[in-house]
């Protein structure tokens, strides 16, 4: 696997991760309000972290189509 699938292979696992994060804790879930904090702070940083993923993504594939030329 090359670096950008492997990069793109994170990116995916991390938007699981928060997909799975938000059906543990719908907004009706009994303690919902005990974790909103903390998990609205994880979804952030996985959101994040996300964005910064799909920053290196960019920078890696344009440095990939400068060596091809």
């Amino acid at each position: 696997m090359d670096d950008v699938q492997e990069l793109i292979a994170i990116k995916e696992e991390l938007e699981r991760i928060g997909d799975r994060l938000r059906k543990i804790f719908p907004p009706n879930h009994p303690q919902f309000d005990s974790v909103f904090e903390d998990l609205g702070a994880a979804g952030y940083y996985i959101r994040e972290a996300g964005d910064r993923l799909e920053s290196t993504l960019k920078t890696v594939q344009g440095d990939e189509e400068t060596e091809i030329e």
